[in-house]
């Protein structure tokens, strides 16, 4: 079994935590708060004093962190990972981030010896809860190769993509059909309610044909009845933002997610800053619900 650092216990971080101790992995924790540690404790993980002392105990450490600027702080920051990472050790990152940060962050780190795997997750906190994500692999075959067997701690689907920052570009398809899918479902369901059809109906007349998706069970109902889930900020928001940078890098036509990014940038002007992917609904006058 491995000795594995683990930085980031939010609401899908702490039950991929719990599976790696439940896998017999030997896990050291570090967060800012105390009272988020606590699931992570209580089922026999280590605390750390800092990410620096969490990187110097662990042969790999394991970010879940929420954007780009959470990675190079705790990564590159005052007593961060880096200031403590051993030679041949890895840092695995679950986070979504800008491809080329995770790029630049392999270059940073390699003069040290210490290694680095992009590996963002899809299947949210329910799927890191039943062990079957999907993970997005990019970085070196030997890294990754390593890696591989403490990711079936919480992990379903595991797919080597290429080199560093490959795996960042998938998440970044990823959640593009993702938003848009979401987009369109609260976009119908709004039609379905104007044209006299009651919505929870139509969510359910729709599963097991062309139209249905895991997106379907997860998202129908809670859109029909104006209910999603509270966020610190528009996160799917941010990772529309870095699709856009990578298609204008790369001159990749893509108007159907440039339109669902200026709906979510919409959202935000109007005065809607929190809220998961169910927010988008807030546009479409449905009823509201916590």
């Amino acid at each position: 079994m491995a000795t594995l650092g683990w930085i980031g216990i939010g609401e899908i971080g702490t039950p991929m935590v719990l599976r790696l101790i439940e896998a017999g992995h030997r896990v050291t924790v570090w967060g800012r708060t105390a009272e988020r540690l606590r699931p992570a404790l209580d089922a026999g993980a280590n605390a750390a004093g800092s990410p620096a002392d969490l990187a110097a105990a662990c042969e790999a450490v394991l970010l879940c962190v929420t954007d780009g600027d959470a990675v190079e702080e705790v990564v590159f920051g005052p007593r961060g990972v880096a200031e403590g990472a051993r030679r041949g050790s890895l840092i695995v990152d679950h986070s979504t981030i800008h491809p080329e940060t995770a790029r630049l962050a392999s270059r940073r780190l390699r003069s040290q010896g210490v290694g680095w795997v992009d590996a963002p997750v899809s299947g949210g906190a329910a799927g890191a809860a039943a062990g079957t994500l999907s993970i997005f692999l990019g970085g070196a075959s030997d890294a990754v190769a390593r890696v591989r067997p403490w990711l079936d701690a919480y992990a379903r689907n595991v797919t080597h993509i290429g080199d560093v920052g490959t795996g960042q570009i998938a998440k970044s398809c990823n959640q593009a059909i993702v938003a848009a899918t979401v987009s369109i479902w609260a976009e119908v369901i709004a039609y379905a309610r104007n044209c006299g059809i009651d919505p929870d109906l139509l969510v359910d007349a729709l599963a097991g044909g062309w139209a249905d998706s895991a997106i379907r069970p997860a998202f129908g109902h809670d859109l029909a009845a104006g209910r999603f889930r509270r966020t610190p900020g528009l996160i799917i928001l941010k990772d529309l933002e870095i699709i856009g940078d990578m298609a204008r890098e790369t001159a990749s036509p893509m108007p159907v997610t440039a339109a669902v990014t200026t709906l979510h940038r919409l959202l935000l002007a109007q005065g809607h800053a929190t809220g998961g992917l169910g927010a988008i609904v807030q546009l479409y006058g449905a009823p509201q619900t916590d």
